[in-house]
Formats: structure tokens, sequence, C-alpha cells
């Protein structure tokens, strides 16, 4: 039995996924190349003065891009990881597009359950809690609210 290709809107929306899944690892590499996208600043940051949770994901990112994992990790732990399930999702996006056709997703079924999801968002807050207080007691938060 032959396994079904897509319509043209399951190829576009696979190509919008693609678009999102690229732009970051793209925006790293240009980024690493001294081409900075202007005015791109963290509104959460300019308008509280407290840094967000994806604060250092951009430089995790750009780590990874030339290979310092080190590097990417000290930036943020959810860097590295992050950057490999877009490059893998990615893949399995292109691989998806020529074959034309839906390649099985081994672990559909446990991220879609909804406790793993809260787990995950649980260990990403809380990691930002954790590194929130580290600023604090260093005295590396700014303070400032911007109103």
């Amino acid at each position: 039995m032959r396994r079904a290709t897509f319509s043209p809107a399951e190829r576009r929306q696979r190509w919008g996924l693609l678009a999102l899944m690229v732009a970051p690892l793209l925006g790293a590499v240009l980024y690493n190349q001294g081409w900075p996208l202007p005015r791109l600043h963290c509104w959460f940051y300019q308008v509280t003065g407290v840094p967000c949770p994806s604060c250092g994901l951009t430089r995790s990112f750009m780590a990874m891009a030339r290979g310092d994992l080190l590097r990417a990790v000290q930036f943020h732990a959810f860097g590295p990881l992050l950057y490999v399930a877009f490059l893998l999702g990615g893949l399995h996006l292109v691989a998806e597009l020529l074959t034309n056709r839906p390649w099985p997703l081994p672990y559909r079924r446990w991220w879609a359950q909804e406790r793993w999801q809260w787990g995950m968002l649980g260990l990403f807050l809380g990691y930002y809690l954790v590194r929130l207080a580290v600023w604090y007691q260093r005295g590396e938060l700014p303070g400032r609210v911007v109103w």
C-alpha cells in the first residue's frame, strides 16, 4: 500500500514550518558573520528591566553554530537542546518535502502527552527562576523598570 502524498496545503504548511525551524539557525550563522539584525531587542527586558526566560538563547545558538558547546550551555542551558531540535526538525521537514510524503515521527506519541509538555514547561521556567536568583545574588539584575 502506497503512502499518500501531500496536498498543496500540506506542502505550504511544511514550508512554513521549515522556515520557522531554519530562521534561528540561519540567524545564528549570520550573526557570527557580523550581520546583526537592526532593532532586534527583547521587549520584555526593555519594559520590565528583567531578562526574559529566553535571554541568552541567541548567544547560545551562535555558540552552537561555531561548535562551542560549553559556551552555548553557559549562555543558556536549553540552547543546545533547542538548537539540535530545530536542526533535526528542519532536516525531517526537508526529507518530507523532497519525498512529498509524511515521515513517521517516533517521538510524536510521548510529545503529544500533556504531562510531558507541562513537565518541559516546568523545567524551563524552573531554570529561569534559578537564573534570576543567581543574577540577583550577583547583583547583575539592572533593576530598572521603564514604564
